[in-house]
């Protein structure tokens, strides 16, 4: 069994990968291309350098015992000697350094695997109900419709450059549980008449900015779900945002447009396919059934063995078979506890793994017969959480800042902490079997907080102006179809405190669950305001001379440090700037439309049209009429901008309205022209010009050191001119930056260590500043 159908494609894009990934080992292919190129191929960069993580596609959650021994294999050769699970039902091997990553890759063909689609503006992996085709209380399977989407939608050329990812998640039913109102696109299996089919959602997501996704269409037939999917992303690939990744995904757009409009579009794309019977999806259905086994069928009569059962065995619909719960240990399979776990699964065929979204893995099709022996394989790995309350094994939490560039916190460790405390306590965690406790890192929302009955997000706290990690506390979150609700943040608390307070609140929880109907009840009661009073007694935080443990998070081994932190919001801060003054002049051409008198609405296009690319060139004006006299130097003169628009900058710049209106055509020339050049600008900044108007790169000696002093330059603008300074400086040579402390100093050098540079020095010189070397990449 394949879960999907690899496209013959593949192979080429491959080779062509092993060919990139040698230029830029060889220093041909810059760092910044690199990363849009192997992101897609899902290989991202860990903290380690020059190590990386490859993230495995696994349809529906599906992986066969033989695939899941290969990932194993893989990862005890060339990664961390672990597969790790995540909360997208993928599999990851982490620690490859790059000279072993093609052949990782590689390894993964040989069993019908690929990481092709695990990052980047893909098709992400296509979820699914981890019980789905089991479950005794569902509509119908949805593993069969995602598994034939993922075979068409990755075999389109189109499904690997879209504005931003395209996430897609089928529920078995209407308790939603993989969470599709939380998703780009998401179809919730129904039924009409007789008839198979899905009420579809849209325009949702989790991250730094949640948005609960809405109701698209309340019914579809089951097998024009491709139809569905193609429109909504080539109306994506259309429309979307292509210029900042921080509003690209297919929710921005909802936002943009409105219902109305959004609707419309979609329609527009959908009725063009709707009636072309040969785009149905042929849906195999999946027989979930045990293979015939030979092996000897044990006895077991413990206690130990029935509270495992109790806690993590469910029977499935299909007479005499059950699927089980296997809770790993930070989502973490050791390589040889897969070897163990795969030689004793592939007994009953290839359909009987799924990967949940909490981190674990869900075994089915497991005659109940053999259950025994099961748990003495369970017993004989190394790392589960088999033998501690479904509560323990329920939590999740990203990998954070332990690998993660964009962590900031380190939930594993946090995680750990919270077990250990529990450990001491005697709280009855059996009773909190269905209780969601998620961890992430940092905002975006790898360790789903954002769905947590209870979650925490990292942040970065200060006393006395060091830094130490810290936690937002939010609750109450609800799920089901049209019933979403993401949880709310309550208050923040210092990491070192956390497991403290969990323990309080359970602990108060469980002492009065019975009192109140259910979870949610006890909240808006009694839980909400305990919550803020536990962050406010778990506000303040000795200084680091009074007791350091407080700035170093739980698993590391230093105080917290923003150094090795691939975020940055230098490129992003920049863009918001720029949009700014584009919304402005959009806004003003659309007023004068019905404007009877528009000289003040051209003035304004004049003036956003001349500073909206000032950034771009380090240039901040101080007053209106020095931003018509720096655009007109450094774009129009320049050769920047075509055209004659002199006469018409001069009118604004005296504020000459008559002159403004006779100029009219002239003024909405102009704010073209610029608009036009702002589309034709690159990531870099840099616009479209001829060859010999490149910078000439001047040759510096290694020994001699530009310095360039930011100090009072605020964010982005510091970053800018360092940027286009290093551009005109040949690869290699140095460059020292003053900058100031607070957010030049956290965002500057990692903004440009993601342009390919490095940072050799990175020294606090007085209280107020802060002393970079940057090597040119």
């Amino acid at each position: 069994m394949r879960f999907y159908e690899i496209p013959e494609t593949l192979s080429a894009e491959e080779d062509q990968f092993e060919k990139d990934l040698l230029g830029f080992a060889t220093g041909d292919i810059n760092p910044v291309k690199f990363k849009a190129i192997r992101v897609a191929h899902g290989v991202y960069e860990q903290r380690q350098e020059h190590t990386y993580m490859i993230r495995i596609r696994c349809a529906a959650g599906g992986i066969t015992p033989v695939q899941l021994k290969k990932v194993a294999e893989l990862g005890q050769l060339y990664g961390s000697s672990e597969v790790h699970f995540t909360t997208r039902q993928e599999v990851q091997v982490h620690n490859v350094l790059i000279q072993d990553v093609m052949k990782v890759i590689r390894g993964l063909r040989t069993v019908g695997l690929s990481s092709k689609g695990g990052g980047g503006n893909t098709i992400r992996n296509i979820l699914t109900s981890a019980n789905s085709g089991v479950d005794p209380d569902e509509v119908f399977d949805v593993d069969p419709y995602a598994i034939a989407l993922t075979s068409r939608m990755i075999s389109e050329g189109d499904s690997w450059n879209l504005p931003r990812k395209f996430k897609i998640a089928f529920s078995n039913g209407p308790k939603d549980t993989s969470y599709t109102q939380a998703t780009c696109l998401g179809f919730v299996a129904t039924m009409k008449e007789g008839q198979k089919g899905f009420s579809v959602y849209c325009a949702g997501g989790m991250g730094a900015k949640p948005m609960v996704g809405h109701l698209l269409m309340d019914f579809v037939p089951d097998v024009k779900i491709y139809q569905v999917t193609k429109a909504l992303k080539v109306m994506f690939d259309k429309h979307g945002n292509r210029r900042s990744k921080y509003s690209s995904r297919l929710k921005f757009l909802w936002k943009k447009l409105d219902r109305e409009e959004f609707v419309r579009l979609f329609k527009e794309e959908y009725t063009q396919l709707v009636d072309d019977r040969s785009l149905d999806l042929e849906i195999v259905e999946i027989d979930n059934k045990a293979e015939p086994c030979e092996l000897t069928p044990l006895s077991l009569d413990s206690m130990a063995f029935e509270l495992w059962k109790k806690r993590y065995v469910f029977v499935q619909k299909q007479s005499g078979l059950v699927s089980v719960k296997l809770p790993l240990l930070l989502g973490d399979l050791l390589s040889k506890d897969a070897e163990l776990l795969c030689d004793f699964l592939a007994h009953f065929g290839d359909n009987c793994i799924r990967c949940d979204r909490d981190q674990n893995m869900r075994l089915r099709n497991i005659p109940e017969l053999y259950l025994p022996n099961l748990f003495q394989i369970i017993e004989d790995m190394q790392q589960t959480l088999a033998d501690r309350s479904a509560f323990i094994g329920n939590m999740i939490n990203c990998t954070g800042a332990q690998t993660c560039k964009l962590g900031i916190c380190l939930p594993r460790g946090l995680s750990v902490a919270i077990h250990e405390r529990l450990a001491k306590g005697n709280l009855n965690l059996d009773a909190l079997s269905d209780f969601r406790l998620n961890m992430s890192g940092c905002p975006n929302t790898c360790g789903m907080h954002h769905v947590a009955d209870l979650g925490f997000f990292g942040k970065i706290s200060r006393k006395e102006g060091q830094l130490y990690p810290a936690y937002y506390v939010l609750a109450g979150a609800k799920t089901g179809e049209g019933k979403t609700e993401y949880a709310k943040k309550m208050g923040e608390v210092a990491s070192h405190y956390i497991p403290d307070f969990v323990y309080a609140f359970l602990e108060d929880y469980l002492e009065q669950r019975d009192d109140f109907k259910d979870y949610h009840d006890y909240l808006e009661q009694e839980g909400v305001s305990l919550i803020k009073s536990l962050c406010e007694q778990y506000k303040e935080v000795p200084t680091l001379q009074e007791d350091k443990r407080f700035y170093i998070d739980h698993g590391a081994k230093r105080p917290l440090s923003l150094d090795e932190m691939g975020t940055a919001e230098c490129s992003a801060g920049m863009f918001d700037m720029i949009n700014v003054d584009r919304k402005s002049v959009e806004l003003a051409k659309k007023e004068l439309e019905e404007a009877s008198y528009i000289a003040p609405l051209l003035y304004n296009i004049m003036f956003h049209s001349s500073r909206m690319l000032l950034v771009t060139r380090g240039l901040d004006a101080k007053n209106e009429e020095q931003c018509f006299s720096l655009f007109a130097k450094h774009f129009v003169t320049a050769g920047l901008i075509e055209g004659d628009f002199m006469a018409v900058l001069d009118a604004a710049k005296k504020q000459d309205e008559a002159a403004l209106i006779d100029k009219k055509e002239q003024v909405l020339a102009l704010a073209d022209s610029v608009e036009g050049l702002y589309k034709s600008m690159d990531d870099s900044l840099r616009f479209k010009v001829e060859p010999n108007e490149q910078p000439a790169l001047k040759t510096v000696d290694q020994s001699e050191v530009i310095l360039k002093d930011y100090r009072g330059v605020g964010c982005p603008m510091n970053f800018v001119k360092a940027k286009l300074v290093l551009e005109t400086l040949a690869t290699g040579a140095l460059m020292d930056v003053l900058l100031d402390d607070g957010e030049p100093i956290e965002n500057v050098p990692n903004s440009l260590k993601l342009e390919g540079h490095k940072i050799l020095v990175q020294q606090k010189e007085t209280e107020g500043h802060w002393l970079i070397r940057v090597q040119k990449g």
